[in-house]
């Protein structure tokens, strides 16, 4: 697509030269008003008015391009921000997942321990309670 544009566009730049030429030795009356309300007559060559047209429109294109492009410049500034933003965001929840993680290895590490340690509690418990038994079978 670039290419057909770039195409056109050197035809069209060929064929305002063409007209130029053409009418190199053709003159056009132009009428400048002032603001006290003056009027001034001058003849231009119809080449030097095509040639001022032609490089308004290229500075008039060239404008609105430029708007265009800053302005999406603009929008894409604005969501690779918003994209480091969410980065971080994913990032920060991430080491919020670890540190939870590492936690629970914690409570469950101590769990463990806690289990452990009622389970040589209640062997302890059955042997003080046998013991008991055997003493009072003694006693008795």
């Amino acid at each position: 697509m670039r290419r057909v544009f770039m195409a056109l566009s050197i035809l069209l730049l060929l064929v305002v030269i063409y007209i130029c030429l053409i009418n190199f030795e053709n003159y056009a009356g132009v009428n400048f008003s002032t603001l006290s309300g003056h009027i001034f007559q001058r003849a231009i060559r119809v080449s030097t008015y095509t040639v001022l047209i032609l490089l308004s429109g290229i500075f008039v294109g060239a404008g609105t391009v430029n708007m265009f492009l800053s302005a999406q410049k603009d929008q894409v500034k604005a969501y690779k921000r918003e994209l480091e933003k969410s980065s971080v965001a994913g990032a920060d929840n991430a080491s919020k997942v670890d540190v939870l993680e590492a936690k629970i290895k914690t409570l469950e590490k101590a769990f463990n321990t806690v289990i452990d340690e009622r389970t040589q509690l209640e062997i302890q418990i059955k042997s003080l309670n046998s013991e008991i038994d055997n003493m009072r079978k003694k006693g008795s």
